[in-house]
């Protein structure tokens, strides 16, 4: 593909396209009469649905009327399962009738029970403000899956080997016990206190553990994990709970069968120049039969403690070595063919795998998807595709065939690099229903009768990437008539149906693709391609050479001061691709079961000098259509939501990642509740956050405490943290307001209160106190504890108010009510009579408590107005982390410091956004100074910082919901010096909500377009109401601090020290504001 224009163009490209298209001027005051059919019809979010599983389906449709004042008052659905019957205006399924209602968006099908395998026609129509009926939508359909587990007729199968452990674990250490207490879950307690060297010179950081039987760890008072099989050593990433200097490991440990007991650790510390710390088991733990308070954190005095005695070396009887390298299963194929007596009417494959799949017929790819399934918690969910094959199949002799992958069941995942729900072997499961033109139905599916071969893919795995030998290619094997020589039966399983779902949320696909910027060769034979851009895929490899000819593919993010590229910071994660000839003219070939993040591309063993056509960028990401446009007349502004942009595209693939590169990528809460704001005004995010809030209340336990990640994996039992534990209850909150979306809170409802309600039981004097995370990556930290109080709070509000929105008024008051408390309490006990500081004194002390409404009103102002000093005495910089960053300018603006947040906004020095950019950055750092910092823990695509995008939409362009789905919406978009002009879209459920605003002189031209069926409060900026004129379309509403001529469809509301503010209808205006 061409390279796009200079960013400066694109943005004024960009600004002058929406403008021609949102605000045409003589079009303004139109009063052409309704005749426009609704239009954009969508069943559960999508235009049409192949594969719901959904029983009671919503439909929500637009208002295509330009008046001012469009508005539904009444609707009417149609549905049938026949569309010519539809299109004469009847429905054998349901008609719902005349219903006097505004309501376009998630009306809930009220017809029959609905039936498998059935594809329903549906369409509306609407009456207008006037009474007037509009003409019949055009047709939209939706069709269902197989809603029953008795629909399914096909049998799992088993395919290839399982994967195995290669090598063995070197552990340091002793195996090491209580002298005494050895009895049957009898549980014994370890302590080791250590001291570390500042932060600052440490990088890699780890714990490996485990022990005959159980163990719980802690470090620093923190839980990091547990296990309960000796055989399987765990390790932990420590970054999150050093300290410095001193710091303590604790372990409970306890015997659950027979008489030998032993645990055996070791704490991993590297230096960033290279030498090493090791703490590890020896007679030098302290150990307790008894339980102790505060015995996991530092300060706890273990005097009295006894000498833990060492049992065995590593090695040793009667435990052994460990094995070490994971190795998952190869890839495989399988096929089957079968014979169609008749043409083909309708045909549909239901389909899943675990790993993942590729499905042919007849020697064709189905489906663009990549990486099907999806990533699920697969105890709980495993989610099956529909698709057409109609036109694939064709009367006589077919084939159907399957290539097989890792992916994240059987793959290795995770920092542990170990499989985290099977080592295999790979499964698959096939429903091929045929409906001939007579209307009888075959069923061709998978079961014992399949055959199954190795693939050429040798090696595959998401973090480590792909081996590729086209050697071993079989020609035609996905067609009928091919030799079925050396390939063997598939093993059938006896597994039920009952996790099975349809799919619920967007694919993975292959989106876009980027052609090399650059190439370079900076020692011999090593060349090195620059994408331009970071971003999450593969490269497609073009190449002729000798048969057997191996190149290998290795990414990476930045470039070592020589030009080679940079790989630590991948970690365990090796991240390369190898691609063997079969040296048979030029070759294309792409990965088929991997992915990553990177900019760079180092390739080896390329035949000759390559050109810089050989490597192509194919982005990979869920296929997320966009919804959000911003740009302004700052260009660095703009650069910085570029890389937002990136970012978040980067980071959604099946589930929301913390970084796509290196040995994690995993679906953090905390890192997705504090960029779902900014996601959803960029992407349509609703079915994405809805599916992975399944995964995460998957995670719940008896207690009620949800995990770190979702799906929960690595993170062991531990409870969330504050902060992430939140994203619960955050992110449905965000799915409500951007969306209108009430059935996801409806659905995971009591998994909001029973995490509600595990805070309350950990609470004392309405006080959640948990250390946790904190502001994790601040510049400055902040005491931990005052931010878990402060979400307490937080969820609190948020779980009322989701409460009364499902119709929980009882519910609702008594959140209500708590949270009245906590807010009491926090106040009481964090902040300072005498300052206007919180506790710790930091920014992101003050504006928590901001931004979530627990600061007393007399006093906001005041705290706010020491953020701004601090900001200021820090030369406009900010100190800020995940949690203080998405809050701290929308906290300056909305007590009157805009220009402070503008000037922070744009700064281009240590730390700010700016200054990534100034870097090189093409997308959001996970650290502020990545540039400078160890590879232990340092993503260079990490959206979380990037929730300042969400200030860029709702306060420089100044639009945002102000009811659930913006059905009203709040026009107010802050003015300053540092610009001249801005424009924000966003697309919702109603229509296009947009706000444009430029300066000229002393004048200013504010442009708003409301989607029909909504209604918008317009605030106009102006700092002095005595002195302004506020003109719409030629006529003047506002002057010298009175209200002047009435505008239909524009209601004069008040005037506050800021803003001139009106009530508008839905419909296009253009206000000029004259300062006098």
């Amino acid at each position: 593909m061409s390279r796009k224009p200079g960013r400066r163009v694109a943005a004024v490209l960009a600004f002058l396209s929406l403008v021609a298209l949102i605000w045409p001027v003589t079009t303004c005051c139109r009063r052409t009469p309704m005749t426009a059919k609704p239009t954009e019809l969508r069943c559960e979010y999508q235009p049409t649905v192949l594969w719901t599983d959904v029983l009671v389906p919503r439909f929500s449709w637009k208002l295509q009327d330009e008046r001012r004042g469009a508005r539904q008052t009444a609707y009417r659905i149609l549905v049938a399962t026949d569309e010519a019957r539809l299109r004469n205006d009847s429905a054998d399924v349901w008609d719902s009738g005349v219903v006097e209602s505004d309501q376009s968006v998630h009306v809930p099908y009220r017809g029959p029970a609905l039936e498998s395998r059935t594809r329903y026609f549906w369409k509306v129509r609407v009456w207008d403000q006037e009474g007037k009926a509009s003409p019949w939508s055009d047709v939209a359909w939706w069709e269902t899956g197989l809603l029953h587990p008795d629909d399914w007729q096909a049998k799992w199968i088993s395919v290839g080997e399982p994967g195995r452990m290669e090598g063995e674990i070197d552990l340091l250490g002793k195996w090491i016990w209580h002298p005494r207490e050895k009895g049957i879950e009898k549980t014994v307690f370890f302590r080791k206190t250590f001291v570390l060297p500042p932060k600052s010179e440490l990088d890699t950081m780890y714990v490996s553990i485990t022990a005959d039987n159980r163990f719980t760890l802690f470090l620093n008072g923190e839980e990091m994990g547990s296990g309960s099989n000796w055989r399987e050593v765990k390790t932990y990433d420590a970054h999150l709970f050093v300290k410095e200097r001193e710091n303590v490991l604790a372990v409970a440990a306890a015997n659950t069968s027979g008489d030998v007991c032993g645990l055996i650790a070791n704490f991993h510390a590297k230096r960033k120049d290279g030498s090493v710390i090791q703490v590890y088991t020896d007679r030098s733990w302290k150990t307790s039969g008894t339980e102790s308070p505060g015995w996991t954190g530092l300060g706890f005095d273990d005097s009295s403690w006894e000498t833990a005695v060492e049992v065995a070396s590593y090695g040793e009887p009667p435990w052994g070595r460990f094995g070490g390298q994971y190795v998952p299963p190869r890839s495989q194929m399988v096929r089957k063919e079968f014979e169609l007596r008749a043409p083909v009417r309708r045909a549909r494959a239901y389909v899943t795998g675990l790993g993942a799949y590729c499905l042919f017929l007849n020697g064709r790819r189905v489906s663009q998807d990549v990486l099907t399934p999806g990533w699920t918690d697969y105890r709980v969910r495993i989610q099956y595709q529909t698709y057409d094959v109609t036109g694939l199949l064709k009367k006589g002799k077919n084939a159907v065939g399957a290539l097989l992958g890792n992916a994240w069941w059987c793959g290795e995942l995770g920092w542990e690099m170990k499989p985290q729900y099977s080592m295999g072997p790979l499964r698959f499961l096939l429903q091929l229903e045929v409906e001939y033109e007579d209307g009888t139905v075959e069923t061709i599916a998978t079961d014992s009768t399949w055959k199954c071969h190795p693939s050429p893919i040798v090696y595959n795995g998401l973090y480590n990437g792909e081996t590729y030998d086209a050697r071993l290619e079989l020609p035609g094997w996905s067609q009928a008539g091919f030799e079925e020589d050396g390939w063997i039966p598939v093993s059938q399983l006896d597994e039920g149906y009952d996790r099975l779902v349809a799919t619920q949320d967007e694919p993975v696909r292959a989106v876009e693709e980027l052609r090399p910027v650059s190439v370079t060769e900076p020692k011999p034979g090593v060349f090195v391609f620059d994408m331009g851009q970071n971003f999450t895929g593969w490269a497609r490899l073009r190449v002729k050479g000798p048969k057997g000819t191996a190149v290998s593919l290795r990414f990476g993010e930045v470039l070592n001061p020589d030009g080679t590229v940079y790989f630590e910071n991948y970690r365990r994660a090796k991240a390369t691709d190898t691609y063997i000839l079969k040296g048979r003219g030029e070759e294309v070939w792409e990965p088929t079961f991997t992915f990553r993040g990177y900019r760079y591309v180092e390739v080896t063993g390329y035949p000759g000098k390559p050109r810089l056509d050989a490597l192509t960028g194919v982005v990979v990401h869920t296929d997320l259509g966009r919804t959000g446009e911003f740009s302004c007349s700052e260009d660095l502004l703009n650069r910085i939501h570029h890389n937002v942009i990136w970012g978040l595209r980067s980071n959604f693939l099946s589930v929301p990642t913390d970084c796509p590169q290196r040995d994690e990528r995993l679906g953090w809460t905390g890192d997705a509740q504090i960029i779902s704001p900014t996601a959803c005004h960029n992407l349509h995010m609703a079915r994405f956050f809805a599916k992975w809030l399944r995964d995460l209340a998957s995670s719940q336990d008896e207690e009620g405490a949800v995990r770190d990640v979702a799906p929960a994996v690595v993170v062991g039992e531990r409870p969330a943290s504050p902060a992430w534990g939140d994203a619960i209850l955050i992110v449905p909150w965000v799915l409500h307001q951007m969306y209108g979306e009430t059935r996801i809170l409806e659905e995971i409802y009591q998994n909001m209160v029973r995490w509600f309600e595990y805070m309350e039981k950990n609470s004392t004097g309405y006080l959640y106190e948990r250390e946790g995370y904190g502001d994790w990556v601040a510049v400055v930290p902040s005491p931990k504890k005052p931010i878990a109080a402060a979400y307490y709070y937080l969820d609190a509000v948020l779980l009322a108010k989701m409460a009364r929105a499902i119709g929980r008024e009882a519910d609702a008051a008594r959140f209500e009510q708590t949270a009245a408390k906590i807010r009491e309490a926090f106040n009481a006990k964090y902040l300072s009579p005498d300052s206007a500081w919180y506790i710790g004194g930091t920014q992101t002390a003050n504006v928590l408590p901001l931004a979530f409404g627990i600061a007393p009103e007399d006093r906001a102002k005041e705290l706010a107005g020491a953020v701004a000093q601090d900001v200021i005495k820090r030369d406009y910089h900010l100190t800020t982390g995940f949690l203080g960053t998405a809050y701290l300018l929308p906290v300056l603006t909305e007590h009157g410091f805009e220009e402070v947040a503008f000037r922070l906004a744009t700064q281009k020095t240590f730390p700010s956004w700016g200054y990534m950019i100034e870097k090189g950055a093409t997308t959001i750092w996970e650290l502020w100074d990545s540039d400078v910092r160890g590879p232990g823990m340092n993503s260079r695509n990490h959206y979380a910082l990037g929730a300042v995008d969400q200030w860029f939409y709702e306060y420089v362009g100044g639009i945002r919901p102000s009811a659930a789905g913006f059905k009203r919406s709040i026009v107010r978009p802050c003015l300053t010096r540092f610009l001249e002009w801005a424009r924000a879209s966003h697309e919702t459920e109603y229509g296009t909500l947009a706000c444009e605003w430029r300066r000229q002189g002393r004048n200013l031209t504010i442009r708003v377009a409301v989607p029909p069926n909504t209604t918008a409060e317009v605030h106009i900026p102006a700092e002095d109401a005595a002195k302004v004129e506020i003109a719409e379309s030629g006529t003047v509403l506002f002057r010298n601090g009175e209200k002047k001529t009435g505008v239909p469809h524009i209601r004069f509301v008040s005037t506050t020290d800021r803003a001139v503010v009106f009530e508008v209808d839905a419909g296009r205006y253009e206000f000029v504001v004259a300062m006098r």
